[in-house]
Formats: C-alpha cells, structure tokens, sequence
C-alpha cells in the first residue's frame, strides 16, 4: 500500500473515532426506474463505508444489494408515479437524500457512444432515457421514429432530480438540421415541444450550457406523445369539498380534425382533497420555498407526473375572464381564495372587497411559490383604483441561508380599513413582456387575523448535506425553522411521536416572536440500530385557538454552489451508528425560571469514555434567542467541569425558550503502533435547557465610570442604581457573584430597602487575587417578598486585576 495511502486511512478512521463522518449521497443512477420493474442502481457519494442497505420513502420498495455500491431496486407495480427520496445506509448512519423517480413510462439507460449524430443511440417514443454529461464537452445523442403529425414532447429533467447540469435540449432532423432547441421552462430544466413535420428519424441532442461534465451531472429525458399535465385551474381546492378543476398541458386530449397546434391543452376533471395523515408525504420534489404551501399530489390517468394542488379551508373561486379593469372588478367575499391567470405580459386582475373600518385583514399570494413564472404586485387602493392604500412586498427573509433558502418574491402583508367602505384589490405580473404565457397562474388569499405557522427541520450544518446520525450514547441536534403568518407571535412547541426504542427527545420551546429553535436527540448506549423517519409536530395556542402542525424536512441540495439551493424531504431522517460516543455533555442551569435582565448560569460537566485528556473545552450557546446574545467560555485542558453564563436583556419577550450549549475540544486517538496519539477535533452538544422567562420587576444599572481594573490590595467604588417594576416594592439585595463562586475580591453586599434605589459596594482585591479578566463577574441583584428571593437582575461588571 503507497504510504500516503494509509496515512489517509489512517486519518479517517481516528476521525471515525472520535466523530462520525458525515455521509453524503452525491448520486444515484440511473435516478428513476418503472413502476413493477426492478432497476439496478449505482450509489456515488463520501461517507458511505459500510454500505448495506437503501432507505426510500418509495412505499413497499425492496433493495438487494449486488456489490460494493449497487443495489437491485425491485418497484412496486402500482406505486404512485412520482419524486421520491432516496438514502444510503451504512457504518455511519443515513446519508443526504437524492431525488429518484417513479414512472409509468419504459425506462432505458445511455450506451456510449453517442456523442455526434451518427453514433446517436435508437430509443423508442414513449420512454425515458437516463444519462449523465460525464466530462466536460460531452454531448448524448439519441436517434427515434416518428410520425408526420404527432405531437412529441421532450423534457429534460436535471435540476429537478438534484443534478448539476445545466442543460440544453436541441432536436435535430436525419440530416442535421436544427429544428427547436430550449434552455429552460420547467425552471431551467429545457423542453421541447415538437409537432412532427414528416415521416423520419429525429435526434434529440443533451448537453451542459457551458460545457461542463461529471458523474454528477445526470438526467433524465422524456420522449413522450402521451398525457402530461403541467398545473391546473384553480391550483388550490377548499378541503372536503369536491371542485371542477381544468388542467392544463400536452396530449391531454385527441385533436382530430382540428389544425395541428403547439398550444397547451386542458381537460376539466372533478377533484377532491384527500384526507391525508398529518406525516403523509407526497411524491413531489418540493422546493424550500415551498414550505408554507399545504396540499396533496393529483395524477391525472395516464399523465407522466403528478401536480401539486393547493388545500385551504376557505372557499375558492376563479378570477372572472373580464376583470381585467378597475370597473369590472370582481367581488370576493372574506375570508376567501381566488385562482388567476396573467396569461397576457400585461394583464391585470381587480377584485372588489367590503370592509369596516379597523378591520384587519391580511392578504397573502402564491405565484413563485408554485412555481409559476410570475413576479406579483399586489396592491390595495380606494374604490376608484386612483389612490393607493397598501403596496405588499414579498418574503426576504431568508431563515434557512445557503442549506435551505426560504426567500421568495410573492407579496404578502397586514392592511387596516381606514373607514366603512369598498376597496379594490389589483394584481399584476412584474415580467409579463409581450409573450403569452397561461402558466402565469397565481393565488390570492384575503382572510382576517388568525395566527398560524409554519416548521421546517434542518441540519445546524452549514458546509455540506447530511442526515441525522446518533452515536451510542451521544447526542445531535436539529434546527427548526418557523414561518409565522398573520400575526403569530406567540410560543411554538416542538414534540417527537412514536421515537424508536433508545433514543430521547425531550420537547422544546421555540420563544414568542423567535423563527428558530433547536432539538436535541440522544442515543442510549444500548439503543437498537435504526434508519428511518423522525416525527415532529408544533403546537400554538393562538387567538384561543390551537394550532397544530407537523413539522416538514428539509435539506441543502449541493454545498459549494454560487447559488444557494435547498429542497424539502418527504420525511425527517433519523438514524443511528455502531459507533460509541467518546463524550456526554451535561447543562444544568441554576434556575428554570429567570428574570429579563438577569444572567442565568449554567454548570457543565464533560463525561470523558477514553483514556487520556481533552484539549481545551471551548462551550457556547446553540438555538439562543436572537435579541439575548451569545456567550464564550472554555475550561482549561485536562478539566471536565466548568460554567458558562447568559444573559437575558428586557427586550426579550416574557416566555418559554430552550436552547443548549456546544462543546468543541479535542481529544487523543490511538495511532499506529508505537506512534504517539494524535489531537482529533471534536464537537459536542448538551441536553436542551428550557426556562421560563419573566417581566423584569428590577431594572440593575452599573454606573459607567466605574474603573474597569484594580490592582492587588486596592479599593474600587462600585456604585449603582436598581429600578423597581412590575408594582413591586420589596427589598433588593446586591452582591457581587459569578459562577463557581467570586474569586479574588471581596465586597460586603448592599440592601436597599423603602424607596431607596441607589447604592454603593466597596470592593477590594487580595494581595493573592489572580490576574487577568475575571469572566462572568456580575452585580446581582435579588428581590424579596416576604423575605423570600423571588425576583433577580444581573449587570455583567467588567474588571481585570492587576499587579
């Protein structure tokens, strides 16, 4: 074995050691297969040693494996033709998903060569050709048979089945003619729709816009003349209620004796909402941006693919063909839904609602969110459509950054009726141009006041896709990310259902106004091993209402990339590893109740499960409320207990949060013999902390000209002011204090009592005092009623000792 060999393997298995490796899914091919045949897959990707097994949320799918990484997938006859997510399974747990499809459709794979037209590869109408732009400049031809006449539909799925290629589809005549080409239509995924001139051969061209090439640049081309719906009118249906719905797409209906054309087809059809379990997933590949849109997968007979169609509890119309101006608005009633179409580059839609005054409505669109290609503006104007009340802008903030990229352009917001009166609403597309497009297709949702949210799950990682995987007697954590609506300001609790036997998740808090929170699960060291789905519901109280919702997955598609791009997940992955976790961490805070304007401290206690010492143990806050800061401490090498301090100011709102604190240290692992160990980073996280937090009743200021060093054996005047609040009117004491108690000082305590609000402490520094910053020092104050501590507030006193 080369030398620099086994020093890599080396490295990884005492990282293996100390830390589980991150398994990452880079590819699955081909990346789908027929439903009611077996397909033979190849899994590419980092982190998957040990591979054994293929967890899909395909339902009743069945893996064999054949070799190191191919596995025989035996689908289903029957299965709902779809997006479904895929992961590998092996030594370290559960990878990042991928994308695999379902069709009903025959399947075939690219044979090279086919880089030009004369080597391009025979398929037959009717099929999907799976292939991979396997370097840079390559090109895949592939030739077929059609009639004068037919209607063939050729669609490239790439970015839609998590690839890297950027493609463009071209279709050529046998002679090598160009007769249509496309770069993007299903976002950037190129169609082509093609009315066949002339009995003869055709060939399909696939390759990257700017050339480039790898294994990881895969797709699947459809070579169709069969049914496919796009999306359908309206594009949301009220729940329990059976709806005449038109859909719209290609070869959805016979044309003969009518002249041949390329334009959409529609067929209406009656639909009615399934009841679907709250943890039901559908096969759609939805994007983050997505999150907030409720509904179920609708496959029409025969079609290539399902749609997405929306639910709501609100009664649906469909935007009237003539209120294209502001005297033929369209009446709405509240609280309501209505679905258009911007078909013209120019189009505008009006609607007319009645409002009193003061009364608050609320006014949400889908159009981006859809996926439709739309820019809306929306705005609210009086009841000439000349003066303009509200201008909605659409949804920037971004909570999931570069993994998951929740942003989006659709305009929403909060309007208060001015007076008794009729309004006029008007929307319109920002980037119609002079095209027609009837995919414009849009929601508007008026509705009044009534709180609601939305979850999403996520990994806390930022650098790379991974799944959930907990080590024997370790613990991880999740981030969940709320979308709150219409004024939702109040708590969110998390809780897990139905956990595997060995693992614990203790529910948390996500704080009053916060748009995170963090999960922690733990592994008994004897838990069984698992590879499955993790359930996760939130739970509101709001307007007196009770607002439950399951929480959704969510995952970074590709790390690395210019721009950021995330996808839900059909479920939540949870997993665990043979592997042994070499370190507990243990948060215990002082108290579960704390004051706004106080410091809660936490004592930490490192369980060490090897022989040997850690480096220096550096703790912080994860999943900390955004307003309360964050907090630093480390526990010198060698030691397993310390403190850490955080502060909670008075602009955090009154209420429960939890949040949990993270260890990064290192710790030695075996080499190779005679060898000395080697340092392996490690990062720990703790149980979650929750605490309740309550209105300040005393607001502690430190006087700002207080010396901020002192020298051995010196006096400084430490003075202050605590102001009572909230009515009360006991005493208030005050001392200095830090965690594990003040060392190096001392300072005789101050009791204010009456109406007396000031004070002064003397403190004075030991001619043994240790030197430097003196981390977390604080004036504490504590308020008592009957003479009993019942209220604090803390005042971080910075001060350094000196010689």
């Amino acid at each position: 074995m080369p030398l620099a060999m086994g020093c890599l393997i080396l490295c990884v298995n005492m990282q293996a050691q100390a830390q589980l490796p991150n398994p990452v899914l880079n590819t699955v091919f081909p990346s789908g297969g027929q439903a009611g045949t077996s397909v033979i897959v190849t899994l590419e990707g980092t982190g998957l040693e040990g591979l054994r097994d293929i967890h899909a949320t395909i339902p009743q799918l069945t893996a064999k494996k054949l070799d190191a990484n191919r596995f025989r997938l035996d689908i289903p006859a029957g299965t709902p033709v779809g997006a479904y997510d895929i992961r590998a399974v092996g030594t370290h747990g559960m990878s990042s998903p991928r994308t695999f499809i379902v069709s009903n459709r025959a399947e075939a794979s690219e044979v090279e060569p086919n880089e030009t037209l004369d080597t391009a590869q025979e398929v037959t109408l009717d099929s999907v050709v799976n292939g991979r732009i396997e370097k840079p400049g390559d090109i895949d031809c592939f030739k077929f048979k059609a009639k004068a006449g037919q209607r063939v539909v050729l669609e490239c799925f790439a970015e839609r089945v998590d690839s890297k290629l950027r493609a463009v589809l071209e279709v050529h005549d046998a002679d090598g003619t160009r007769l249509a080409a496309n770069r993007g239509y299903a976002g950037i995924d190129p169609l082509v729709d093609f009315l066949v001139p002339a009995d003869g051969t055709y060939i399909a061209k696939v390759f990257d816009l700017s050339y480039l090439g790898s294994s990881t640049h895969f797709y699947r081309l459809d070579i169709d003349t069969k049914p496919r719906v796009e999306f359908a009118v309206p594009c949301v249906v009220t729940r329990g209620k059976t709806t005449k719905v038109k859909l719209y797409g290609r070869n959805l209906s016979p044309r003969e004796g009518t002249k041949p054309s390329l334009d959409l087809d529609s067929v209406e059809t009656e639909i009615t909402p399934p009841e679907l379990s709250a943890h039901a997933s559908i096969p759609l590949r939805l994007r983050s941006t997505q999150m907030t849109v409720d509904g179920f997968a609708y496959h029409h007979p025969g079609s290539h693919a399902p749609v997405l169609i929306g639910v709501t509890e609100h009664p649906v119309i469909v935007a009237a063909a003539d209120n294209h101006v502001a005297d033929r608005a369209q009446e709405i009633a509240l609280p309501g839904e209505v679905c258009g179409q911007l078909t013209e580059g120019d189009e505008r839609h009006w609607y007319a609602l009645r409002a009193r005054r003061g009364e608050v409505l609320w006014l949400e669109t889908f159009g981006t969110q859809l996926g439709s290609p739309v820019d809306l503006d929306v705005a609210v104007l009086d009841s000439t459509g000349n003066s303009e009340h509200l201008k909605l802008t659409g949804n920037l903030e971004n909570l999931g950054g570069s993994r998951f990229p929740t942003a989006h352009a659709d305009p929403a917001g909060r309007w208060v009726a001015p007076a008794d009166g009729r309004y006029l609403i008007q929307v319109r597309n920002l980037t119609g141009g002079l095209n027609r497009d009837p995919r414009r297709v849009y929601r508007l949702r008026v509705q009044r006041e009534e709180p609601d949210f939305h979850l999403a799950v996520v990994s806390r990682r930022t650098d790379q896709p991974n799944g959930l995987n907990l080590m024997l007697g370790g613990r991880e954590t999740l981030e969940v990310l709320a979308v709150r609506h219409r004024g939702m300001v109040g708590p969110i609790r998390v809780t897990a259902e139905n956990l595997p036997a060995g693992i614990q998740c203790p529910d948390i808090w996500i704080g009053p106004g916060q748009d995170r929170g963090v999960v922690v699960l733990s592994a008994g060291r004897d838990c069984p091993g698992f590879a499955g789905g993790l359930s996760l519901i939130g739970h509101a109280d709001a307007s007196g209402a009770k607002i439950i919702r399951p929480a959704k997955g969510g995952t970074m598609i590709w790390a690395g990339q210019s721009l950021p791009a995330g996808r839900l997940t059909q479920e939540i992955p949870l997993a665990t590893s043979s592997s042994e976790a070499k370190l507990l961490l243990t948060a215990s805070p002082a108290e579960a109740v704390v004051d706004q304007e106080s410091v809660l401290d936490v004592a930490i206690d490192l369980e060490q499960r090897f022989e040997g010492a850690t480096g220096p143990i550096h703790l912080m806050g994860v999943g900390l409320p955004r307003v309360a800061g964050n907090s630093i401490a480390t526990i010198a090498a060698g030691k397993t207990k310390g403190w850490i301090s955080f502060a909670f100011p008075a602009s955090l709102p009154p209420g429960p949060y939890t949040f949990a604190v993270q260890a990064e240290t290192t710790i030695p692992v075996a080499g190779a013999k005679g060898a000395k160990p080697t340092q392996v980073p490690v990062t720990v996280v703790s149980n979650p902390i929750t605490v309740m937090v309550r209105p300040a009743r005393i607001v502690l200021e430190v006087d700002p000209r207080t010396p901020t060093k002192i020298a051995r054996g010196k006096i400084i005047q430490l003075r202050f002011t605590a102001e009572r609040k909230q009515g009360f009117i006991g005493k208030i004491h005050t001392e200095l204090v830090a965690p594990g108690g003040v060392v190096g000082l001392r300072g005789r305590g101050v009791t204010l009592v009456g109406q007396s609000d000031s004070g002064t402490l003397q403190v004075i520094a030991t001619e043994d005092a240790p030197l430097g910053r003196l981390l977390f020092l604080r004036l504490d104050a504590v308020g008592t009623v009957e003479d009993q501590p019942v209220y604090r507030a803390s005042r971080i006193v910075e001060l350094e000792i000196t010689e």
